[in-house]
């Protein structure tokens, strides 16, 4: 295989275009500062689309565990001066031609990348402490027609586990979110409550541990970890949860 061929087999592993419900979701080469790809929606038809970031330059922010502080006013001109509008967390473009279309999907991408860029170098970002509660509120953001939910799953042993975060998905499939933070007591405890009901072997059932990658984890720790379910570093966890959900 040539270069050539090499550099356009790459580019397409990154560069995604999926059909969802009301429109198409367009991965981008553009990284947020956590170095997620970024995403763009184009809705409409015809000889009329929109381009959104979906909120993927806000979601940034909330993700890091800051809030959003700063006014409606202050956004709007930022998303102006790259000649979008904004609304809601919300970039999206004027109404762009079909001719238009792959300029507007960029205009978006390098926006919503700019705009993220802007948010944290304007933002003071206080760690919260509470690593479950950043997680939570994560999910609660990204499953929104779903939230997660408090429930007991029954392991192997026939003892039921607590699980702060299981999420119903389609098909009557089930994700369960695990966070854990850097303690002895709080990974032993919930490897084995995921080591428990993945050996009861529940169909449609999807297990995940998440952890704060922020911190220095030993290796060992993860390998440990890595024993009850898949372990999704939280930096990455965005990318991971829209894939278990589509």
């Amino acid at each position: 295989m040539s270069i050539i061929e090499t550099i356009h087999v790459a580019l397409k592993e990154v560069s995604q275009i999926e059909e969802i419900s009301d429109g198409v979701r367009v991965t981008t080469h553009c990284m947020y500062p956590s170095n997620g790809l970024v995403q763009v929606v184009v809705r409409g038809m015809g000889d009329s689309f929109v381009v959104s970031d979906e909120g993927g330059a806000i979601d940034e922010l909330i993700s890091s565990g800051a809030n959003v502080t700063h006014s409606k006013q202050a956004l709007e001109r930022l998303a102006g001066s790259h000649g979008l509008n904004y609304s809601n967390g919300v970039l999206y473009s004027p109404n762009a031609s079909r001719e238009s279309l792959p300029v507007a999907i960029l205009l978006v991408a390098n926006a919503a990348k700019d705009v993220s860029n802007w948010l944290f170098s304007h933002t003071k970002i206080k760690r919260k402490k509470d690593f479950k509660k950043i997680v939570k509120e994560f999910l609660n953001h990204a499953f929104e027609q779903n939230k997660p939910h408090e429930a007991q799953i029954v392991g192997k042993s026939n003892k039921p586990h607590s699980f702060e975060n299981v999420i119903v998905l389609s098909a009557g499939r089930r994700l369960v979110v695990d966070a854990v933070i850097h303690d002895a007591n709080s990974i032993n405890a919930r490897v084995v409550a995921n080591l428990d009901v993945r050996g009861a072997g529940y169909e449609k059932l999807e297990q995940r541990i998440v952890y704060d990658d922020e911190d220095s984890w030993p290796v060992g720790d993860l390998e440990l970890l890595q024993l009850g379910a898949i372990v999704v570093p939280f930096s990455r966890s965005e990318a991971v949860f829209r894939r278990l959900a589509a």
